[in-house]
């Protein structure tokens, strides 16, 4: 008659000390937010090294113009292009982990040329990671900016 008793307590302190569904996402939206703002900063340092640093070797970028280059010719050519300035910030977050991928869609407010050409300041994109230790690489992005001049 003891087991089920004792069973009963270990199976409620269990579902006591397990995170809560909101706690999960929130803290999940953290870590997207993170692994974001990494790619977006890397970018915006126009350090090779630094950028290279978040790129997975299988990344792919899409742009708004629709070119685009798999992770050699991105740090060969493609994020000598691009110049963003000021602090980004995201809005409208979706994120989804499933194992070591994550994926997110959001809002990008940033302001960005990309080839000389101005794009458009608060725009959707996509983006995928893949977990390697304890840091989130980028393993595709899109961009859906529109071009304004």
């Amino acid at each position: 008659m003891a087991i089920p008793s004792i069973l009963r307590r270990v199976v409620l302190l269990l579902l006591l000390l397990a995170p809560s569904p909101a706690a999960a996402d929130e803290a999940l939206q953290r870590e997207a937010e993170g692994a974001i703002l990494a790619f977006v900063d890397a970018v915006a340092s126009g350090d090779s090294a630094k950028l290279s640093a978040v790129l997975a070797p299988e990344f792919q970028i899409m742009r708004p113009n629709g070119v685009g280059y798999g992770r050699a010719e991105y740090l060969a050519q493609g994020a000598l292009t691009v110049r963003i300035t000021g602090a980004p910030t995201i809005e409208s977050l979706v994120a989804t982990r499933e194992g070591d991928l994550l994926v997110t869609r959001y809002l990008l407010h940033v302001v960005e040329t990309i080839e000389g050409k101005t794009v458009e300041a608060r725009a959707p994109r996509l983006s995928v990671f893949r977990r390697v230790g304890e840091r989130w690489l980028i393993v595709a992005h899109a961009n859906f900016a529109a071009v304004v001049d």
